[in-house]
């Protein structure tokens, strides 16, 4: 009987451990794409800048 108990409470916490660790995963994943996005939209808002703005002969000197 102590047998099936540990099983069953090993079995338990495995099954709540692999769901807490895919909550995690999921999150970290979540808060990543955030900052990927923010940062194509800053790169995009420098292009939409960058294009407006006039080129001087002085800016394209090399």
């Amino acid at each position: 009987m102590t047998i099936i108990i540990a099983v069953v409470i090993f079995w338990a916490l495995f099954v709540l451990g692999v769901l807490v660790g895919i909550s995690v995963h999921r999150e970290a994943t979540r808060k990543r794409m955030g900052r990927v996005h923010r940062a194509e939209m800053e790169l995009d808002r420098a292009g939409s800048v960058a294009y407006r703005t006039p080129v001087r002969a002085r800016d394209a000197r090399l």
